[in-house]
This record gives structure tokens, sequence and C-alpha cells, in this order.
């Protein structure tokens, strides 16, 4: 007869009688790779980019959504005709699921199961993506580095990514204090602007265009006009930039935007029938553990962001203030 064994061959966890661990306290485990999806999904704007992107079908890549959106307790990604956009809950959630791919992804270098991908995690704005090939280029000229990957989004979801790791460096815009800790920065005007067929009128209400995000374009446009006592009404909204642009382009109404981000196709409305909207700072922040060999490419983004000239070629209203 064997031996009998003197304890159990592993340990029961018997709730009744003993407290939870401190790593049991939550009640709902989210698979990384729903969180995966998500985030494909919003960056890719596409469905069909996202499940070609992990070799799945779209059905599954759609099964992927409707469990995660389950667990999280609503909808977190809406179609729209510009693409694809993030619910109230998605935007809370997109944050946390950036920090948690960081933290896993950091896991798994760390110990040594997976050599680290030599590559950048660059976030832009997204209506800085027309330098997208000039940003590419000049990376893998002066840098030499070839794998790039790239996040548009605005620039408060940028600084969020940046602070969890998400992302290695950004090219944003911000308030003066979040930009304390940037490895460059400078100062940018920033400009009203609008079709060359939307007439503006003094002591009309003026027609706003804004994120819902509320960005520092957006606060500054307000703060500025209410100072001025001008009323104002935002006729349309959106967290996409490109979108945005698009809607001031069909003169459904101006916004405010740093002028070297101004399209030739606008007119910068300097007339004086709207108030000064003041500058914003600009600039490159970087992780607190930046590799040194991307140090360098700190310098190429200031060069590309800081030499843009679109503003030289746009249109300057001719409408004088009566």
């Amino acid at each position: 007869m064997g031996k009998s064994r003197s304890r159990r061959p592993y340990v029961v966890f018997d709730a009744e009688k003993h407290n939870r661990p401190n790593f049991w306290q939550g009640q709902i485990n989210i698979p990384t790779e729903l969180l995966r999806t998500f985030v494909a999904i919003y960056e890719l704007g596409s469905f069909t980019r996202a499940a070609q992107l992990f070799d799945l079908t779209q059905p599954a890549v759609s099964a992927h959504m409707r469990k995660l959106e389950t667990m999280l307790g609503g909808d977190l990604i809406e179609k729209k005709s510009s693409g694809i956009g993030l619910t109230a809950r998605g935007e809370q959630a997109m944050k946390s699921a950036r920090r948690l791919l960081a933290i896993n992804d950091e896991l798994v270098v760390v110990c040594g199961t997976q050599q680290p991908l030599h590559g950048i995690r660059l976030g832009i704005p997204n209506i800085s993506a027309e330098v997208l090939r000039d940003i590419i280029a000049a990376f893998r000229k002066e840098t030499g580095h070839g794998r790039i990957k790239i996040c548009c989004d605005h620039s408060s979801a940028l600084l969020q990514s940046i602070r969890s790791g998400y992302l290695d460096l950004a090219f944003l815009f911000a308030d003066k204090a979040d930009m304390a800790g940037a490895a460059t920065s400078w100062s940018e005007d920033l400009v009203w602007v609008r079709a060359p067929d939307l007439v503006l009128e003094p002591g009309r209400v003026v027609p706003l265009i804004s994120s819902p995000n509320w960005l520092v374009p957006d606060r500054r446009a307000t703060e500025a006009l209410d100072r001025a006592k001008r009323p104002y009404e935002i006729v349309f909204s959106a967290f996409d930039g490109s979108s945005r642009l698009a809607a001031v382009g069909a003169a459904v109404g101006c916004m405010a935007m740093p002028r070297s981000h101004v399209p030739p196709s606008l007119v910068i409305e300097d007339s004086g029938i709207l108030p000064d909207v003041g500058k914003v700072t600009a600039g490159v922040i970087t992780r607190e553990d930046l590799d040194a060999d991307l140090v360098p490419i700190i310098a190429v983004l200031g060069t590309i962001f800081r030499g843009r000239t679109f503003a030289d070629r746009t249109l300057r209203s001719s409408i004088p203030l009566p």
C-alpha cells in the first residue's frame, strides 16, 4: 500500500472560511485579445481592416466586440458616415485598454518570453495626418528605423497614451502646464478658420465647430467669445479632426485651430470680426523610460512640425471690419 499523503495535493480556496486575497477582488477578467481588437478597430477605422490585421474573419471581429461590450455594459463603438467613432463609454474604455495592453506587452518582454519589437510607437493629432509621408520618410532616412506604428488621435488622448506607456512619443497641442515635461515645445498662434463662402456678420450668433472632447482650441475659442460677449452656437461636433475640417470647408461654421495646420482651402478670419483666440503650446512629449536610440527622433519631429508652411499658402480674410 502506498504511503498516504499528510496534506492535500493542491490548495482548495474556501470562500466561506477565508477572506478573498487581493488578486481575487475583480469579478470580471477581460481577455487581452478583445482589447486588442477594440483598439485595432478604432485605430484602423474599420472592422474589415482589423480582421485582416489579426487574420480573422469579420464575423469573428464583430463577435469580439459584442463580447467586450457585454462585459463592459454597453456600446463602445458607433459607426458614422466619416468612419468609426467612440461612444462616451468607449472613450473611457479606450484609455484603459491602451494602458492594459502596454502593461501586458511590457510584462511579456521583461520576463524574457518575447524579444522587444524594434519599432517606434508615435502619436500625432488627427489634424496632422497630411504630414504622414514626411514623417515616415524622415524617420527612415535620419534614424534608420523602418518600423513605425502611428496612432492618430486628438491631443488629449495622445497625452493619456504617453502617460500610460502605450506610445513612445507624440507630437501634440496642449495647455502649457501639460507640456511642462516635454522634450521640446514651442508656442503657436490659434486662428479662426472658415470657408471662403461663409459670411460672418458683426453681432450675429457665431456658428461654431468643435470636438466633444473639448480640446484646447475649443476651450480657447469659447473663452474668447465669452470675454467678447459674442453669442455662439455649436452647429457641428465630431471627435475626428478631418470631419471638423470638412464641416468648415462646407461652410457649416468656423473653428479655432493652430495656424501651422490650416489647409490652403480655408480662410484665416483675421479681419477683427471675431475675438483673438490666443496661443497654444505645441511640442513633443515622450514616455519616461524612452530608449536612448529614439532620442534623435525628437529633433526630427520638431523639424517637421515647426517647418510646416500650410498657413503661408492659406487665404486671408479680405472682408474689412466696418
